[in-house]
């Protein structure tokens, strides 16, 4: 591999760990790096999984204050996360090469509207429910559960909803929110580590860079999240994530 591509893919990294953490959506920029830097794209997106999950790891250590906080109230949001990622990540490599690369475009797309449609979803359900009334927790769980299995298969798009989810089950704070997102990934990555890393499946030469990268962008944009105008990144990922599905149905579709 070219020093270029090394030095692109490291910061690649560090703008995905800085969108993981702030505002979510960061394989609309890594998985297609991953694969304009040659790879296929199962690989690609395996190996995403692995060099995108620092950037959580990182964000949990600048949210520690507010993971303190919830403690045991998120154990059952952890469990339907991690066995949500063993579903989607057995999933994925039973499907197998050729299947994921017809479903490409259709995930893309996916997680496109995920990404456009959550805080919208979020605001319609907000102005049909009474004040105060919060969505059952068995439902909760139950759309979690699913979307999780989504991001064990995929991924790209699964914080963004997640985050919507979390406001319209009555969360407030923003920062709280990102907290229990990026607690819920994590156990979602686990999962899907104990899946994937045996698939042999790990460019781990592509990883690298890119994993230390998002641990560097991952712990300094939550250090300044406060400064960072996350509606503006999120209006920026959106951008691309349009261009991207448009490209990816020329391409695969």
């Amino acid at each position: 591999m070219e020093v270029s591509t090394l030095l692109i893919l490291f910061a690649g990294g560090i703008v995905a760990g800085a969108v993981t953490a702030v505002a979510g959506g960061s394989s609309f920029l890594t998985f297609p790096l991953l694969i304009a830097a040659g790879l296929p794209p199962l690989t690609a997106n395996i190996t995403n999984w692995i060099a995108l999950m620092p950037g959580n790891f990182m964000a949990l250590a600048a949210y520690r204050d507010e993971l303190r906080a919830m403690r045991g109230a998120v154990r059952a949001h952890l469990l339907v996360s991690f066995a949500g990622g063993l579903l989607g990540g057995g999933l994925l490599l039973w499907t197998g090469e050729a299947r994921f690369e017809k479903a490409v475009p259709w995930l893309i797309l996916t997680a496109t509207v995920f990404f456009a449609l959550g805080e919208w979803i979020k605001t319609r359900l907000d102005a049909l429910r009474r004040p105060g009334q919060t969505p059952s927790r068995r439902w909760l769980l139950a759309f979690e559960f699913v979307l999780m299995v989504y991001g064990g298969y995929f991924g790209a798009g699964v914080g963004i909803v997640l985050l919507a989810a979390l406001a319209i089950a009555g969360q407030t704070s923003i920062h709280m929110a990102n907290a229990q997102k990026n607690l819920m990934v994590v156990a979602l990555s686990a999962a899907g580590c104990i899946v994937l890393l045996p698939s042999g499946h790990v460019a781990w030469w592509y990883a690298l860079p890119m994993f230390a990268g998002s641990s560097l962008g991952g712990y300094g944009a939550v250090r300044f999240i406060r400064r960072i105008p996350a509606r503006a990144i999120r209006n920026g990922m959106l951008a691309w994530a349009v261009l991207l599905t448009i490209y990816s149905f020329w391409k695969y579709g």
